[in-house]
């Protein structure tokens, strides 16, 4: 019977575990009602598991960055030693002497739950899990401060066949043609980075839609928004005007259109203002329809620079007129303008810089299990929410651990899910006499030998 963990487990007390954080006590029970109310309890009744039982495997699959069939037999072997050590009780044999009953489902039994789910199930169900954390951390170290939404979408390679709109075309991905690209929004705020829900994106759909109804989800939970930060990935009027109307403003570089151009040249040659009103609008070739906006258009320099002092040096003979031109950038916002510009211009470009966080939240999404390839897309969406639950409980888990002035070696990712391990296994142990005792004698029969 292989019960061998997949790695030494770290067991320091100075490790503060945030235990009514992560969703491991109230999980089965969370899972269970929420699975009840969607369409897959229709489709999917099992006999001998709970719905949370399915999960819980994929979860600590992730955890420990093992395969499913691997984390399921390792889930099941220490189960069985459990109630062998503290009950006496053996599996059930089945008739032909080889086969026992299992107590936790095998990996043809999850990867069916899993493919079953459609889209909108796994926002519902794995959306709502991941807001209860967010919420719970905001609780615990936010509060009501104003966080900034973050917004970015990331592609993973695939290297099957192309028969969805799911497979969108690429060229950035090693040994293929093909991408299957998700959309994460997530909050930046109190030295952390909490991601809020993800997207499966189609090829030729509008990829900006599920913005503002993620933001009115958000405000609607309680978490009060500064401002949104993107990049020119979502380069559209009609969300910087869907985003005004909600009342949130937007910080998007400009591209360097001749209009754009035209702008920095004049500020360069001392004709146009650092600041000015400039009218964003986008033609019927630009999905999803023709929209304008008036947003306030910043000069800014690179590298922390001030454009003032990259045209002063321009003026002094320092710099020439292409490498003056090269320096300098701009950015839309639907920010109020600070009464010193150039003050305010300094500090848009600082701001934007948070952006990059999101960048880092998804290479660390990366890094809590290797494997990302599946033939279905619903199961990686699954899958990439049930990493952001595990990553946002570590960016708590994180700043908790710097409060106690625990050294950044011990609080790092892999420190966290050696801790998250052994906390799993100690909650197992813990289950295991609340589970017998309220398990009826029949139910009992069963799973275990008379």
């Amino acid at each position: 019977m292989n019960i061998a963990r997949s790695r030494s487990i770290s067991r320091s007390k100075n490790l503060p575990f945030p235990k009514d954080i992560f969703l491991l006590g109230e999980f089965k029970s969370l899972v269970n009602s929420l699975v009840t109310r969607l369409g897959i309890a229709k489709r999917f009744k099992p006999r001998l598991y709970s719905y949370a039982d399915f999960v819980f495997v994929k979860f600590y699959a992730l955890i420990t960055s093992t395969p499913i069939e691997r984390a399921s037999e390792r889930l099941n072997n220490w189960l069985v030693l459990q109630y062998f050590n503290k009950y006496k009780l053996k599996p059930k044999n089945f008739q032909d002497g080889v086969r026992k009953r299992r107590l936790v489902p095998h990996q043809t039994d999850v990867d069916k739950f899993f493919r079953l789910l459609s889209e909108k199930e796994v926002n519902m169900l794995f959306g709502n899990l991941l807001m209860n954390v967010v919420l719970k951390v905001k609780a615990r170290c936010i509060g009501g401060s104003k966080l900034r939404f973050l917004v970015d979408n990331t592609e993973y390679a695939y290297y099957g066949k192309p028969n969805s709109l799911f497979e969108i075309g690429t060229n950035r991905k090693p040994g293929t043609r093909f991408c299957r690209m998700f959309q994460g929004h997530a909050l930046h705020g109190s030295g952390m980075t909490l991601f809020t829900d993800f997207y499966l994106l189609q090829k030729g759909k509008y990829r900006c839609l599920n913005i503002p109804h993620s933001v009115e989800w958000i405000r609607w939970s309680g978490i009060n928004l500064s401002y949104s930060l993107m990049d020119r990935e979502f380069y559209r009027a009609a969300l910087i005007k869907d985003l005004k109307t909600c009342k949130l403003p937007v910080l998007i570089p400009a591209k360097k259109y001749p209009g754009i151009k035209r702008k920095i040249k004049d500020f360069l040659l001392g004709i146009g203002p650092l600041v000015s009103v400039y009218h964003f609008s986008q033609t019927q070739k630009v999905k999803p329809w023709p929209s304008s906006v008036h947003v306030n258009f910043v000069v800014i320099g690179h590298k922390n620079v001030l454009a003032t002092e990259i045209r002063r040096q321009f003026r002094q003979g320092i710099l020439t007129f292409d490498e003056a031109i090269k320096q300098l950038a701009g950015f839309f916002t639907t920010l109020k303008p600070w009464k010193n510009h150039s003050r305010w211009a300094k500090w848009l470009s600082r701001a934007y810089k948070k952006r990059w966080n999101e960048e880092t939240g998804f290479s660390k999404l990366n890094d809590i299990h290797k494997s990302f390839r599946n033939h279905y897309p619903n199961v990686q969406l699954s899958q990439l929410y049930m990493r952001a639950i595990i990553y946002n409980n570590w960016q708590y888990f994180k700043r908790e651990a710097e409060k106690s002035g625990i050294k950044a070696s011990k609080r790092t990712l892999a420190v966290f899910l050696e801790i998250l391990e052994w906390r799993i296994y100690n909650l197992i142990e813990q289950s295991v006499s609340y589970n017998l005792k309220y398990l009826q004698k029949k139910r009992r029969r069963l799973y275990f030998e008379s």
